[in-house]
């Protein structure tokens, strides 16, 4: 995770105006690769700040049903693989930002993060850039701008340049 901070530099002059207040910032993860850079972005950001750091993965109702008539434990549970990446995931970054909570849902990404947001009076919204392509706005997956949209707060999109 140090090396991560490292490669994700947040500017280190930072000038605002007397009324940003940031304390709370949700970061949005889909638990690819990527998330652990943004994970990682999101806690220097939160640095700068002293604020609180809440990290939220949504999984889609689809991947969090079971197929009926379905036995075979080589599948596992589909909840409990996200629960463990988050919470793997969340420990990372508790050794160099212990100020971080961790919360899984299943349902809507844009919708439930929006309304986690809400609902911790959250300050910003921190996410990455997933599926910003063509196929991935067509097929509903362009996340952050749906965020964006219906945000009771700043988003910042995270891009890590690859």
């Amino acid at each position: 995770m140090n090396d991560l901070l490292k490669e994700t530099r947040v500017p280190q002059t930072m000038s605002f105006g007397a009324d940003l207040d940031i304390k709370k910032i949700l970061v949005a993860v889909d638990l690819s690769p990527h998330s652990e850079k943004t994970a990682a972005y999101a806690a220097e950001f939160a640095t700068r700040f002293g604020a609180s750091l809440t990290l939220v993965h949504v999984s889609s109702p689809k991947d969090a049903t079971d197929v009926p008539g379905s036995a075979d434990s080589r599948f596992g549970d589909p909840v409990i693989a996200p629960q463990e990446e988050l919470e793997n995931l969340a420990r990372k970054v508790r050794k160099t930002y212990p100020s971080c909570s961790a919360y899984l849902f299943v349902g809507d990404p844009a919708e439930k993060i929006v309304q986690l947001a809400q609902t911790l009076n959250a300050d910003l919204i921190l996410t990455g850039n997933h599926h910003q392509r063509f196929l991935g706005q067509l097929l509903g997956l362009d996340q952050p701008s749906r965020i964006v949209h219906h945000a009771p707060c700043p988003v910042l999109v995270y891009h890590n340049g690859n």
